[in-house]
Order: structure tokens, then sequence, then C-alpha cells
């Protein structure tokens, strides 16, 4: 909307006690205040009525309502900030005064579109203060990431993002907990003690188990499971069925502890990673405390954010509170709980990891503790032992039941892990299978039904497995791709932007340092691949290319790179609003880069409005300054003074109107200095105009010229060059003594100085500006000046030509 301030008025904020006001009219303006003389009161004041708060106040031991008002007020009396706008529907004012005891702001502009003004002018960059100025380039590269993110609406893209990385971490962890690969190849080893072969094909299987029933004459040709059903059906005439039911329930312990045993390294792994997360945590955790109450600070956010309450109250508590100030305080909040959420999450998955392993682990073993078998009296130690490892692993599983806020903590690995002995009854069960497998030997039947009834279990777990085991990769793979394709989009728009945003900085970067070795300034995204996890800066160092500027930037060079990437960002972001506040920012320059600075306000933010605060006296006076008057910006002088507290340096026109109103309002009491002011300023008008010869002063000094110094210069150059003006010598004859007298006034003299007095060092002070300043309405130029000389009738004039007098040069 290119929205431009014509007015700021603030008053009892910060340094200002009484009214100061900037009448800008869309101008921009520069503004001098030495230290302390409080000129950031009026960013202070612009970043509250914006946001709430002051950034370089948002401390825990600092009240951000306390701070923006100024301490001398009395409790009755309203701290605000007025301003109005190009866009007069924005207009709007904020106060700041005590209800019940409690500081409470207040803004008159209620309205559905100024409401969403202040939402969009958030995202925008309206600030910069010298303490700030490094903040992006002294960052971390994720904290870059973050920042531009959230300017650019990526916070939604990051988010869904998040999401389909979680679905690939939940598809990674269930194919590990599964352990797919070790189950198949336990199961394959079965085929080769059984069949004698590694077999994957049913064709094969089938073949391997005609092969071995030739000699039987059963009749029967397998070449279906159905088949294999029939012949076992065939073959279980002759077995003896309990000692075949406890060989089976034996040989299912043994692979099943067998497996296990593999498996124990996998287990004791993720448990050191778990342990390693959860001492993370442990040692943070009040931060993550904080995530329990994301939930309810996202629902205070909305019902803030609609404006479901009327009053400003809490809408938990129902405690007296700005809205707009606890909306601030949530969204910080919530910004704090991502991070701490971050590490949440990387907990979560170690968690899920080890308990995931545990379950499906005490799965198998419910399998076994459940067949009828294993009450038998000659399975007690095989009972026992499936226990005691069940056990061992409930102890895992329940580890990830201890709650990271309680101060307790996990066992340490070697309390939990797995030892030899734990699996020394397999050699129980061992020895039983032989024995079985020994008395079974001359019975050909029975070990053709073992071998194949275990062969088809095994050939059916594996093709199981290995469905189950696809399934999972190709889900794990989808979410992969997604995730990929997506982190690909989200690079590719990132840096589009970011080559275009690299462009402006370097821009800016290269005009305020032209011919210095830091050249091709670029800001690039980093990560693995495709996976994005920040952002850095790049640099040619003397033709070869660098990262971070903190390896060889100056302070000073670091500070215009961070004032690079800001007025970069007001390019790219600012769409709402056309104006700047600019606060010391060059307090660390160089005054090669000040200069240069100036320059680039100029011909690069001409369209701007800027409002520019400094306290470097030399840059104003020589090289700001001047630029800014032939550009047509306001320039000022910001003081301080107990009763007025900080103010506006009081302007000739200013102390006319002010003079006047005293006049007529008869008080004469505080007069004298006023009237001497405004006096010194008129004189050296004449002084310029009359081009009048002065003595060399140094620096400042040149500026502190007494009334009766420029007086006499003046009358100097009316005798060489005006028999015209030498008759109104009386005048100045007047004026001169006037002049002293006015001086007195503004002293602590014993002078009792009576209204006629006053009123005609006064008359002699008009009559002087009538002198030399044209009365004609329509001029345009109406200071008597060398600049409008009259080279042939010899006069000096104003622009119209009504006054002139006679002039010798």
């Amino acid at each position: 909307m290119s929205i431009k301030i014509n007015n700021l008025k603030i008053k009892g904020i910060r340094g200002a006690i009484d009214t100061l006001e900037l009448p800008l009219n869309g101008k921009s303006i520069l503004l001098y205040g030495d230290n302390g003389t409080g000129k950031s009161s009026i960013s202070d004041a612009i970043e509250w009525f914006y946001t709430n708060k002051i950034k370089h106040l948002s401390t825990p031991e600092i009240d951000t309502n306390d701070a923006i008002r100024n301490a001398k007020l009395l409790e009755v009396e309203t701290s605000e900030v007025s301003i109005s706008y190009t866009n007069s529907t924005l207009d709007s004012v904020k106060t700041l005064s005590f209800k019940n005891g409690k500081l409470v702001q207040k803004g008159s502009n209620t309205s559905e579109e100024f409401k969403k003004y202040l939402d969009d002018s958030e995202k925008e960059n309206l600030i910069s203060r010298y303490q700030f100025i490094r903040n992006f380039v002294d960052s971390t590269k994720g904290e870059k990431l973050k920042h531009l993110s959230d300017i650019i609406g990526f916070e939604q893209v990051t988010k869904i993002k998040a999401v389909l990385q979680k679905s690939v971490s939940n598809a990674k962890g269930l194919l590990k907990a599964q352990n797919f690969e070790s189950q198949i190849n336990s199961q394959k080893q079965i085929l080769i003690d059984k069949l004698g072969a590694s077999i994957t094909q049913e064709k094969n299987l089938f073949d391997t188990i005609n092969e071995k029933i030739k000699k039987l004459n059963t009749g029967i040709e397998v070449t279906s499971f159905e088949d294999i059903n029939r012949l076992l059906v065939y073959l279980n005439k002759d077995v003896n069925a309990d000692q075949q039911f406890e060989l089976k329930f034996l040989e299912d312990s043994r692979n099943a502890l067998m497996l296990l045993n593999s498996e124990v390294k996998l287990l004791d792994e993720e448990y050191s990673k778990y342990y390693s997360e959860f001492d993370i945590i442990a040692n943070d955790v009040e931060a993550i405390k904080q995530t329990f109450f994301e939930d309810l600070l996202k629902a205070g956010t909305k019902i803030l954010s609609n404006k479901y309450l009327k009053e400003d109250n809490c809408p938990l508590c129902l405690q007296t509170k700005n809205s707009d100030e606890l909306l601030s305080e949530i969204k910080n909040r919530l910004a704090e709980i991502e991070e701490s959420s971050k590490k949440k999450e990387k907990f979560k998955i170690s968690l899920d990891s080890v308990k995931g392993i545990a379950v499906e682990r005490i799965k198998r073993l419910d399998v076994l503790l459940n067949n009828s078998q294993i009450d038998k009296e000659e399975n007690k130690v095989v009972k026992d032992g499936l226990n005691a490892i069940k056990t061992k692993i409930q102890s895992y599983k329940n580890t990830a039941d201890i709650k990271v806020t309680s101060g307790e903590k996990l066992p340490v690995l070697d309390i939990l892990k797995f030892v030899e002995e734990d699996f020394e009854f397999l050699k129980v069960i061992n020895d039983r299978i032989f024995k079985i497998q020994e008395a079974q030997k001359g019975e050909s039947t029975t070990v053709l039904f073992s071998n194949i009834t275990a062969s088809k279990d095994a050939f059916l777990n594996i093709k199981k497995y290995e469905s189950h085991k696809i399934i999972l990769e190709n889900q794990q793979k989808s979410f992969e791709l997604i995730y990929e394709e997506f982190e690909k989009k989200q690079k590719q728009g990132l840096d589009n932007f970011i080559n275009s945003f690299s462009v402006k900085i370097n821009e800016y970067y290269q005009f305020m340092n032209p011919d210095e070795p830091f050249q091709d300034i670029e800001i690039i995204t980093k990560g693995e691949a495709d996976e994005l996890d920040g952002l850095t800066i790049k640099y040619k160092y003397n033709d070869k290319w660098e990262i971070n500027p903190l390896k060889h930037f100056s302070e000073s060079h670091l500070n215009c790179l961070g004032l690079s990437f800001f007025l970069a960002s007001v390019d790219a972001f600012n769409n709402e609003n056309d104006f700047i506040i600019l606060d010391d920012v060059i307090s660390s320059f160089d005054s090669n880069h000040r200069r240069r600075f100036a320059d680039l306000l100029f011909d690069k933010f001409s369209k701007h409005q800027i409002i520019l605060l400094t306290h470097e006296k030399e840059w104003f006076d020589n090289i700001i300054s001047p630029k800014a008057k032939n550009k047509g910006w306001i320039v000022n002088e910001i003081k301080w003074t107990e009763t007025k507290g900080t103010h506006l340096k009081e302007k000739p026109s200013d102390l006319k109107e002010s003079i006047l109103y005293q006049l007529a309002e008869g008080n004469t009491e505080n007069i004298g200095n006023p009237m001497r002011k405004y006096l010194e300023h008129f004189l050296k008008d004449i002084a310029l105009n009359l081009e009048a010869k002065l003595s060399f002063k140094y620096n400042d000094s040149n500026e502190h010229r007494m009334p009766y110094e420029l007086l006499m210069s003046i009358r100097s150059e009316i005798k060489k060059s005006s028999t015209e003006l030498k008759s109104h010598y009386p005048l100045l004859d007047r004026i001169e003594s006037s002049a002293l007298f006015g001086n007195a006034l503004s002293h602590d003299n014993p002078i009792k100085a009576s209204s006629g007095d006053i009123n005609s060092f006064w008359a002699d002070i008009v009559e002087l500006e009538k002198l030399f300043i044209c009365q004609e309405a329509n001029c345009k130029r109406p200071k008597v000046s060398l600049l409008n000389y009259d080279t042939v009738a010899q006069k000096i004039r104003c622009g119209c030509d009504t006054t002139k007098y006679d002039w010798k040069r």
C-alpha cells in the first residue's frame, strides 16, 4: 500500500515528558541528538505502537508497559503515541494509562482494516538499531533459515515438511523393530537344516519334497501347499504325535532364542541412543515442560486473534492484561516451544525405537509361553528360561515409562543388558532335540513328517516376512520420495528468492565498499543433497570463495553487511509500508563507510520515507545534513531538559509564534531568552545574505556568534556598500542596545524590565525584519540577498524586486 507517516506525536513515552511532534507530511527527517537526549524514544514509541514491545527492553526483569512510560508522569496522566498516515483510515492513537492500579493499553482504531495492517506490518522490517544490526550475520545457519522462512511464509511449508519427516522416521522405526532380515535368515537356516537346500521358489520346494518321499510310494505328487497338507496327513498315521509336538515346541524355542540372541546388539545400541537423548532432555527439563502447554497456548492465540474476548483479560486466568501484548508474549513462548519440541521429537524417536523392539520380542516369546507344551514338567527349565528372558526385555520396555520430567534417571546399560548366562538353558533345549532326533533315526516316516512340517512353516514364514518387509519398505520409500520432492521444491523456491535477495545485499554492500577485496556476497542454502537445514553467507575474498564473513570482515564491514541485509529486506518484504527508522546505525562505521552510506540512502532509497537518528555530530554537520536539506528532508535536533524531557530544538518560526503568544498574554517573565535566540538567528541570515565578513573560528564555534559580533560585521558591510541602508543606522543602533538588553534578560540579572521595554525590543526586531525581508505575499525569494543582485542597477534585492537597496560590489 506504500504507507507513509504524515504526523507522529508522542507524549509521556520513554524520555519524552511533554508532547514531541514530528509533522512529516510523508517527508523524510534527519534528527541529531547527543547521547542521553532520548532520541531513541522515537524508535521505541514506533516499535511499541506496532508490536506491543521494545526488543532491547524485552527481558524477564523488565515490564514493557512500565519501561515505555516516562517515569516522571503522574499516575493520572496518560502516555500516548499518535500516528496519522497517508491513508487516513489507518490513523490511530495508542494510549497507556493506569486503571485500577495497573497500566492498561488502549488503541483508538479498532477496525479490521487497521488490525490487518498491524498484522502485515509485524512481518516487515521497519526499524534497524545499532545493537541489532548484525543479528542475521552473526546467527547460526539454522537461525538464518528460520528467520527468512518465517518472513516469506515458509513456516507452514516447514511444518508440513516436519510431518513428512516424522512419517519417514516412523516407517524406518517399524522396519528396525521387526528386523526382517534376521527373521528371514533364521527361517532359511531351518530350510537348509531340514531339506539340505536354501529354497526360494515354490517349485523348488515341491520338487525337493517329492524327491524326499519318492521311496515311500505315497501316491501323492506335491505341486501345491494343499498337496503338502495331504501328504502330512498321510505321514501322520505312523508318527508319535506327542513326541512330534514336543520336538516342534523345542525347535521353535531354539530358533526364537537364537534369533533373539543375535538381536541383543541391536537392542543395546538403540537403548544407548535413548539413554543419551533422555539425558539431554533431563538437563533441559523446564523448557521441555513448556511443550505441554503448546495446545493451550495455540488455543489462546486463536481466542485472542479472533477477538472473542471484548475485555483486556487473559482468557485462562481472567486477570487484566492487554490482549495485543499477551498475544505477542504467547507467540514468543510458542517460538521457544518449537525449539524444545525438536529436541523432544528426537528423544521420542529413540524412545519409540527401544519400546518397539522390546514389544516385538515380547510378542515372539509370548507365542512360545502360550504353547500347550510349556506347562509340562519336562519343560520347566525352558519355561523358566523364557520367562527370565521376557522379564529382562520387559525391563528395557519399562524404561520407556519413566517420565523425563520426574527427575528419575534411566538405568545404565550394564544393569539391563544380556549376558551369556541368560541363554545357557539353550543347551538343555539342544540336548533334548538331539535325543528325540536320535530316537527317530530309524523311523524315516517320522523324520520326514518333522522335516516337511518345519520346512513348510519356514518357507511360508519367509514369504510372510518378505511380503511385510516389502510393504513397509515401499511405505518408507513413498514417504521418502514425497519428502525429497517436497524438500526439492522448498529448496528451489527458497533458492529462487535467495538468489534475487543476494543480488540486492551485494549491490548495497558494494555501494558502501567500492574497490575492496570482498566481492560477490551471496546467501546460500546448506544441507546434504536436497536436505535443507540452514543458510550461510558466501563471498569472494581476493578471488577465492570463502564461507562465513566473521572470518575476514572487520567490525565496520560486518555492520555494513548487516545494514545491507536490512535494506535488502526492506526491498523484498515491505509491501505495506514505505517508511523505515534507522536508529544510530552508523555508530561503528569508519568515515568512508559513513559517507557512502549517506550516498546510498539518497541514491537507492529516495522514494522511501526515512526517519534517521544519529548522535555522530561530524557526520551530521558535514555529510548527511547538507545532503538531506538539498533533498528536501526535514532536519532538526533532539534536546533534553529536566522539565520537558526529550524534545525538538525550537525553530525560529516556532520561537516567533511563542514570543507573539507570550506578548499577547502579557507573560514576559521568561521571554528574554527566546527573543535573544530569535535575533541571533535572524542576524546570521542577514550576515549570510550580505556576505558579511567575520573572523575565522573552528567548527561549532563558528555557529556560536554573539548578536553584537554579527551586528558589527553587518554594519561594516553596509558602510562599504550601501548609502540607502546607511540611513537606517539608527535602527541598527537600537538593535545593538536591544541586543545587550535581551542578553541581560536571558540570564540571571537584577534587571526588572517593563512590558514597554520588552515591546520596544520586539518592535526593533520586527522593523529589522521588514528592512531585509520583502513583505509582498507573492514574493518567492523574500530575503534581501546578494544572490538576487542586479548587476545593471547595482542593487541588492529580494526575488520580486520590490525590496531593494543600492549596493556597490
